[in-house]
């Protein structure tokens, strides 16, 4: 099943791509350096790298494509 978040540090990955885009962050090392997301358990990282790459989370089979944040 895929997340939709980073659960040790309760941050959605909509919240973490407009943080990157704001700050002109494309590097997941720096995202993660900034706001200590993927630092807990590390069980989110890969879907995070998904999200980022694609803007989908996958559950099972299916991708599943989420939307910018408004402004």
């Amino acid at each position: 099943m895929g997340t939709t978040r980073c659960d040790c540090k309760q941050l959605s990955f909509l919240g973490l791509r407009s943080y990157a885009r704001r700050h002109g962050i494309t590097d997941i090392e720096e995202l993660i350096r900034r706001t200590g997301c993927c630092t807990g358990c590390g069980t989110c990282r890969q879907h995070l790298e998904e999200f980022l790459r694609t803007g989908e989370v996958r559950y099972g089979d299916q991708a599943i494509k989420l939307p910018d944040l408004p402004g």
